[in-house]
Order: C-alpha cells, then sequence, then structure tokens
C-alpha cells in the first residue's frame, strides 16, 4: 500500500492504528483495545444506536475481569521469563581471605599498545569484607584496600597459574636455593 504511494503515508496512519490496537498480543492474551474498554472492538455499521449502546454497556461490565486476567498473563510470563534466566545464571559467592580476579573497568576498553590483547582481569586481589547485595570488599596482595566494594559478576575465582605454583614449591621446599634467585 506504501510502496506504491509513499508520500500518503498519513492516510494510512489511522487504519495502522486501528489495526495495530485490535489485533490480540501474546503477553496479555487480549487486544489493546480490549484491554482499555473491557471488550472486542466492533464496528457499529451494522446496528442501530440502541443496540450499540446497550452492547457496550452489557460489555464494560467485564473490563476490571478483563484487566485482572491481562496482569496474571503478565505475571506468568515474567516469572516464567525470570526461570529461563536464572537457569543460565552461575551463583558465585566468595568467603573472606579468598583470593579473586577482578575485572577491568570499564569493561570492553582495549589499551592502544596492547590492543587485542589487552588483559580483561586484574589481580590477584583478597576479599576482605563481604557486604549485602552481593558485594564485596577486596584488597591488593600486599595490602593496600581497594576504596570501592566492587559486584560478584566482576569479580572471579583466582587459581594460580602452573609458574606461581612451580615457585611456590620452590619457597617452600627448597628455601636456600629461593634466597638465592631473589638476589
Amino acid at each position: 500500500m506504501i510502496k506504491h504511494n509513499p508520500r500518503e503515508w498519513s492516510d494510512l496512519l489511522l487504519d495502522i492504528l486501528w489495526a495495530y490496537r485490535t489485533s490480540k498480543r501474546y503477553a496479555i492474551d487480549c487486544t489493546p483495545y480490549e484491554l482499555v474498554y473491557g471488550h472486542e472492538a466492533i464496528l457499529p455499521r451494522n446496528m442501530t444506536a440502541e443496540a450499540y449502546q446497550e452492547a457496550m454497556s452489557i460489555m464494560n461490565l467485564d473490563a476490571g475481569a478483563k484487566r485482572e486476567q491481562a496482569l496474571s498473563s503478565l505475571i506468568k510470563r515474567k516469572r516464567l521469563m525470570v526461570e529461563s534466566y536464572n537457569k543460565r545464571v552461575r551463583k558465585k559467592s566468595f568467603k573472606v581471605d579468598d583470593l579473586v580476579w577482578k575485572v577491568r573497568l570499564p569493561m570492553g576498553h582495549k589499551d592502544h599498545f596492547y590492543e587485542k590483547w589487552t588483559p580483561q582481569w586484574e589481580g590477584p586481589f583478597r576479599v576482605v569484607k563481604i557486604y549485602s547485595g552481593n558485594s564485596y570488599g577486596l584488597q591488593h596482595t600486599d595490602g593496600r584496600m581497594i576504596k570501592t566494594n566492587i559486584n560478584g559478576k566482576f569479580i572471579k575465582a583466582y587459581h594460580p597459574t602452573i609458574w606461581e605454583k612451580y615457585a611456590q614449591n620452590i619457597q617452600k621446599f627448597f628455601p636456600e636455593f629461593w634466597g638465592n634467585m631473589q638476589k
């Protein structure tokens, strides 16, 4: 329709809005018109004025029930959406003294020197306090505190690399060798 006469879109706007407002929505199981007025849209072409008024008054009594039904349908769909989302969410919880990585903020920021090889995580940091709302207080391993609390979704568990484990074992079992390496 509009393809043939693109300049006449404003003449079709009322018809398009009517079609949009009287088409059924999946989420609320009724039309927006029905939700507002409590009944299906009726074209009064084949009705007398009295019959139309009587039909409207009868249908208006059911408006509250339609709105309650639409609300319960929305709540049900919202609950299903939350359940679907929460299936994929992995709960993370950390204890005090756990070592964690912290995401480098702002996320997606790339260093011009490293470009795509810019590290996304930094650390390790030690958890020193747990706050409500999945928020954690962190400190550097040398004892300096981080001023702001970090949301749990921006931290992950720290696992030492093989080289760090190797260095710890050398330090633990061969302290005299480790002392010579440090000099």
